[in-house]
């Protein structure tokens, strides 16, 4: 239907006064008719731009949000770095409640058998209830039933590495750990020497230590020093410890050559 504005353009020429009197002469509701589809165009592009923009957002979401863990599902545990190169690792998993199969499950790593002066890492995981995690020195010393000195624990700042080295005579065990001072704990350790014999048995195994002839000693090798006892005449067999100054790294093996082989690899390490 056409309007009068367009009715009299047809009839005659009208003045801009004429235009605008008979425009105001409509009425409202049919000058807010013509209005209406600009009005619906409108509202139809907010929504749409509305919903991109949501769609765009759970995208970017999606794809950019932090993974999470689903119920039910456990978490891949990580194994902490290793201190020093090995050849090889492999992992015992134990149940911090059962000693027993903890004992039987590092024998029978210590009657593996590798290539002679090799190393192999040693990766202790523990159930702890509903829990699993890395074993810590204190679960190691605790299963083994060892009561070290109160000092001890407290000076570990990292998990342990434990590590078989193999040489002439077979397997020997030996673990590292960083450690707070270096200072303290190597003088500390001067002081649990009376009794480490003792205390870190458990760490031979199977081995039988001949009849103890001197006590610790000192010893260097490549600048570093550090302390043995020697438990054989005929095997490299005994009990050693120093600490690293690299990283205060506190180094416990039970044979010379061990310690040796750690100690270069700790400066390759470097």
């Amino acid at each position: 239907m056409k309007s009068d504005v367009e009715t009299l353009f047809k009839t005659t020429k009208p003045s801009l006064l004429d235009v605008i009197g008979r425009e105001a002469a409509v009425p409202t509701h049919t000058r807010a008719s013509r209005q209406i589809p600009f009005s619906r165009n409108f509202v139809i592009l907010l929504i749409g731009g509305v919903a991109l923009a949501l769609i765009a957002g759970g995208t970017a979401w999606w794809f950019l949000a932090p993974a999470t863990t689903s119920p039910g599902k456990t978490q891949k545990l990580i194994p902490p770095s290793p201190l020093f190169a090995t050849e090889s690792s492999r992992t015992i998993t134990a149940d911090i409640r059962d000693r027993a199969a903890f004992i039987s499950l590092m024998r029978d790593a210590a009657r593996e058998t590798e290539r002679e002066g090799t190393a192999a890492r040693i990766v202790l995981k523990v159930k702890d209830g509903g829990e699993e995690r890395f074993g810590t020195l204190s679960d190691i010393f605790g299963l083994y039933g060892i009561a070290p000195p109160e000092w001890f624990l407290s000076e570990i700042q990292s998990h342990p590495m434990l590590f078989f080295w193999y040489g002439a005579g077979g397997p020997r065990f030996g673990f590292a750990a960083e450690v707070r001072d270096s200072d303290r704990v190597f003088s500390q350790m001067l002081t649990w020497e009376s009794s480490l014999f003792i205390d870190a048995r458990p760490f031979l195994f199977d081995e039988t230590p001949g009849a103890i002839v001197t006590p610790f000693e000192d010893r260097t090798y490549r600048n570093i020093d550090w302390r043995f006892l020697k438990l054989s005449q005929t095997e490299d067999l005994g009990i050693g410890y120093t600490v690293f100054p690299v990283g205060n790294i506190l180094i416990f093996t039970t044979a010379k050559g061990e310690m040796e082989t750690v100690i270069n690899r700790l400066f390759d390490a470097r």
